[in-house]
Formats: structure tokens, C-alpha cells, sequence
């Protein structure tokens, strides 16, 4: 399967050439609208469009090579959502399980001093 070189998108021809319309492949937001391009070939158009106006407002997931927005996106793992959801906070410390204060942004637990992980969800 060949690799997608941008996201989802739509085509709205006009006298002064073709608009793009970018998605993002998991919300489907709408996230981009290009002013009209015209180019040699249909290829070389949607290429300079995606280069020059779209690619700035995407992520995109090393996991699945999904074209997303930064809503979707897990910075941590450089992947999106779907692949890899943000992480839920630790309630309780794994090592002792005394109860931490998730809304006092503790890293380390108050009772025997061990680094925080966290859970995924």
C-alpha cells in the first residue's frame, strides 16, 4: 500500500484554479482551505497546495501515517489517538497505594517517595 502524502481532502474548481479542502483523518475537522492552485497536473497541483498551506496545521502519526490535528495527537509517542490515547492520572501510588492528590501535580508519592507512573485508559 502506497504511503498517503497528505490528508483527506476535497476539490472546489473556480475560474482561477482548484481550492483544497484538508481534514483531519480522525476527527474529521475541517482544518485548511487553500486559495485557487493551478499547476501541470492534478498531482503537482495537490502537492504545492498540501506544501504550501496545509501540511503547517497537521501531525502525523508514526504509527498508522494518519494526517491529524494537534487535538488528536499524542506528543509523547509522536502518534495519534486512535494508536496510542492520552494517559489517564494515577489515583493511587502503584508501589504502596496511599492515595495521591492528582490536582496537587504530585510526581513523586508523599508516603514512600517513589517516582509516579501513570495508567493508560
Amino acid at each position: 500500500m502506497e504511503e498517503r502524502k497528505t490528508a483527506t481532502y476535497e476539490i472546489t474548481s473556480e475560474a482561477g484554479g482548484n481550492r483544497y479542502r484538508f481534514y483531519c483523518d480522525v476527527s474529521g475537522a475541517l482544518v485548511c482551505i487553500t486559495k485557487p492552485y493551478h499547476a501541470d497536473t492534478p498531482k503537482e497541483e495537490l502537492i504545492l497546495a498540501w506544501e504550501k498551506e496545509g501540511r503547517q496545521h497537521f501531525n502525523k502519526c508514526r504509527k498508522c501515517g494518519k494526517w491529524i490535528i494537534d487535538a488528536v495527537y499524542n506528543p509523547v509517542v509522536f502518534e495519534c489517538t486512535d494508536c496510542a490515547p492520552f494517559e489517564y492520572e494515577t489515583r493511587y501510588c502503584k508501589s504502596c497505594g496511599a492515595k495521591i492528590n492528582v490536582d496537587a501535580g504530585e510526581r513523586f508519592c508523599p508516603v514512600c517517595k517513589k517516582k509516579l507512573h501513570y495508567e493508560g485508559g
